[in-house]
Formats: C-alpha cells, sequence, structure tokens
C-alpha cells in the first residue's frame, strides 16, 4: 500500500489532469449535439471497421474449405462431362466414361530436367499408375508411382515425358514434349508442315497415349519454326496453367482402363 501511495503522489498531476480530461469530455459529448453526433459516427465507424476485418479473416480461414468443396464438384461434373457422347443429345455413359478424382499437389515441379511432382491422395485415394493429371481442366502430367498416401507425377515439364497430342481438335497427333530449357514452353515436334499452327491456337491432347480423352486442352502456341527444306517443323506451347505452382489436382481414369491395357498390348510373337 505504501508503494501504491508513492505512485499515486508521484503521478498525481497526470492522473488529475486525466481525470479532468474525462469529465470535460463527458459534459461536452452530454450537452453538445454536434460533438455527440461526433462522436457517435466516430465511434460506429470504428466498430463497422473492426467488424469489416474480422469478417475478413473469416472469409479468409474458411477459403481453404470452399476451395476444396469447389474442387470436389468440379471433379464431378468433369466426370459426367468426359462420360457424356453427343448424338443428337447428350446422354450419360456409365460403361465406358471417365472416372475424375481431386487430389492437392505436395511438391511441383522445380524446372530441373528430370524433376518431378508429388500429389496427395495415393492408394488410399483409389490412386494408380498411369492416370492423367489435371489442373483446372488441364493436362499437366501423369501418375507414374503411387504409394500409400502420396503419388508421384512425372509433369509436363519433365524430358523424360512424351504426350500425344495436336494442334487443334482436329490436326494430326504429334509428340509434345519439353526441352529442358524454358519453364514457359513445350514443344510440339515432328508436325506436317501443311499443319496450321496460328499464334494463339489450342493444343489438345488425342487421347492415342490412352492417357486422357481427347480434346483436354494443354496450351496455345507460341510460334512454329520450319527448316528449310524439311518436310515437317516444330511448334513451341505455352501451358495453359503454370505448372510449377499449380494447387488443386484432378486425377482421370477411364472405367475400362484395364480391358483397354490388355488389348493394347503387342502381339505375342509365333
Amino acid at each position: 500500500m505504501r508503494n501504491l501511495g508513492l505512485l499515486l503522489q508521484r503521478n498525481a498531476f497526470l492522473l488529475t489532469f486525466l481525470l479532468l480530461l474525462g469529465v470535460s469530455f463527458g459534459v461536452l459529448v452530454r450537452h453538445d449535439g454536434s460533438a455527440r453526433s461526433s462522436w457517435f459516427r466516430a465511434a460506429g465507424g470504428l466498430a463497422a471497421g473492426v467488424e469489416g476485418q474480422q469478417q475478413q479473416w473469416r472469409d479468409y480461414l474458411e477459403l481453404a474449405e470452399k476451395n476444396a468443396a469447389l474442387a470436389e464438384q468440379n471433379a464431378q461434373l468433369r466426370s459426367q462431362l468426359l462420360s457424356m457422347e453427343r448424338e443428337g443429345s447428350w446422354y450419360l455413359d456409365d460403361g465406358l466414361g471417365w472416372n475424375v478424382t481431386t487430389g492437392m499437389l505436395i511438391k511441383g515441379p522445380d524446372g530441373l530436367a528430370r524433376s518431378m511432382a508429388l500429389g496427395t491422395p495415393g492408394t488410399d485415394g483409389g490412386l494408380t499408375v498411369g492416370m492423367g493429371v489435371l489442373s483446372n481442366g488441364v493436362a499437366i502430367g501423369t501418375i507414374v508411382d503411387v504409394g500409400e498416401r502420396y503419388s508421384r507425377i512425372l509433369p509436363m515439364l519433365n524430358t523424360a515425358g512424351t504426350w500425344s497430342c495436336r494442334v487443334g481438335r482436329t490436326g494430326p497427333v504429334v509428340p509434345l514434349q519439353w526441352e529442358g530449357r524454358n519453364a514457359d514452353r513445350l514443344t510440339l515436334s515432328d508436325v506436317p508442315r501443311y499443319t496450321r499452327a496460328e499464334v494463339g491456337d489450342t493444343v489438345f491432347t488425342s487421347g492415342f497415349d490412352l492417357l486422357f480423352p481427347d480434346g483436354i486442352p494443354v496450351g496455345t502456341v507460341h510460334s512454329s519454326h520450319q527448316s528449310g527444306g524439311s518436310d515437317f517443323k516444330s511448334v513451341s506451347v505455352v501451358p495453359l496453367v503454370d505448372i510449377t505452382s499449380v494447387r488443386h489436382l484432378e486425377y482421370i481414369r477411364n472405367r475400362s482402363d484395364s480391358e483397354r491395357a490388355v488389348l493394347s498390348q503387342p502381339l505375342p510373337e509365333p
């Protein structure tokens, strides 16, 4: 108590000033309408600002859950869309359609020639080797190894991978590869010189490698180069998504993959 008395005595002037300031402010607000109005307006604005900031934080914290729910809905819709054929009207083909499973990218390719990617889930999510990998509906790679909870992905940014693609939906089928230099460029090689490849044309999967259905977008034409006298040219392609920084993944598999894999094997030697 003695120390408290000494503290109050030492700061008596400051405490008296604050007390009188509080009394003056109270009298001003109580008896002056304009001052009272300004006070309530300022207090209301402060409260509204605090509430708005809290709402932004709540929305931010709920964003991950909303994104996961939207990714799941997109996967279900993509499964239905890829399982439909057009014969006068749209109908769902339950026997020969495609299944889409959602996941997340844990580690993306780092731009090295043989870098791999890592995603979830693994066998616990029903994933198997050979499934195509999409992000936002764009082809970005394929599964080459599966663990219990994780999957190893061969991305298109890997010099070991080759994908069957075409310029437009009716162009000739040609291989798509990455040359290991620019992460923003893929290359279509051995493109017949008569093939129309204008800047901005979309490059699609052909479906011939059995990894993706026909018509999944990959990128757009950036430029083309033809050596003198050659019957073929190479086409530079800009991926439609940044493969190094995507987040949500979609794994795609045909419902009749086992049958297709068996029938696509070469005939045994006589």
